[in-house]
């Protein structure tokens, strides 16, 4: 992106935290109010379709197109890995409400550049040889993961592990997903950070402050932090991961993924581990 066509943003208050748009090129401005009017409209039925994805209930019908976006993700993922531990569809809900709003934008305005973030998940727009922006409310995790996929990219990024805000049963430190959508990001992050598991290891037990993330993961275990863990078994842990993620890859349900814990780490599809400084890996395969 030109130095003279820089990023103008916005923010919004909304569970779960602070929602921020950015746009740059023709029409940026154009874009942000429709990202404004847009986080106004999804923030009304929110809360209300949160509650009744943490419910955990089959029979859930969310008002919002958000909350119906968090279902279909979930659903599509369901239906590609058949496990009986799968995140909650609420796991999806933070990037869903990203789809939503970067649709807005993308709608009443061509920027060149258009990007909604959440809570660690982005959903994103980039024309050709431009950059995902860089702002101290994106995650820097997140951002430098954005930047290691290239110019031109498009759909959702998401973390996930222990150092995320999205509860996790599994003993990643930290996990970042890119997909077609940011909802579906935010989910498969959560979901190979929980295939990340070792039986013998030492470990805190975890939580959230957040009432609607304590609702959605009642009665699953939650990590805080973990011991020490010999390398062979770090690695057995990531491959488990890796292993979902290439099935779900297969599936066209996730583009690339980096994985990190204790140290080490494991890629897959587009991207360069050696990049990502700040997931702390000093040995990536």
């Amino acid at each position: 992106m030109l130095a003279s066509e820089p990023f103008i943003e916005k923010e919004f208050e909304i569970w779960p935290g602070r929602l921020l748009f950015a746009a740059a090129g023709d029409g940026a401005r154009e874009a942000l109010d429709a990202g404004m009017d847009m986080a106004r409209d999804v923030s009304s039925a929110l809360i209300a379709d949160a509650e009744l994805l943490a419910s955990g209930s089959p029979d859930v019908l969310p008002r919002g197109q958000a909350g119906r976006l968090a279902l279909e993700a979930h659903q599509a993922v369901r239906d590609a890995l058949p496990v009986e531990d799968l995140p909650p569809a609420l796991a999806a809900l933070p990037g869903a409400v990203c789809d939503v709003v970067l649709g807005a934008m993308r709608e009443r305005s061509g920027a060149a550049v258009t990007a909604v973030w959440l809570d660690g998940v982005m959903a994103l727009h980039q024309d050709a040889e431009t950059m995902a922006p860089s702002r101290t409310g994106l995650p820097p995790v997140l951002h430098e993961f954005s930047v290691a996929l290239g110019t031109g990219l498009q759909g959702g990024v998401a973390m996930g592990g222990i150092r995320s805000s999205t509860p996790t049963s599994g003993l990643a430190d930290l996990v970042a997903v890119q997909a077609r959508s940011a909802g579906l990001a935010g989910l498969v992050a959560a979901a190979l950070a929980d295939a990340v598991e070792v039986v013998s290891a030492a470990r805190e037990t975890g939580g959230s402050r957040d009432k609607l993330l304590q609702m959605g993961w009642a009665g699953r275990r939650m990590t805080g932090a973990t011991g020490l863990i010999e390398p062979e078994a770090v690695w057995e842990a990531l491959s488990a991961a890796v292993r979902r993620a290439n099935v779900l890859r297969e599936k066209r349900l996730l583009r690339a993924a980096a994985l990190g814990l204790k140290g080490r780490g494991r890629t897959v599809g587009p991207v360069d581990g050696d990049r990502l400084l700040r997931f702390g890996v000093s040995e990536w395969r």
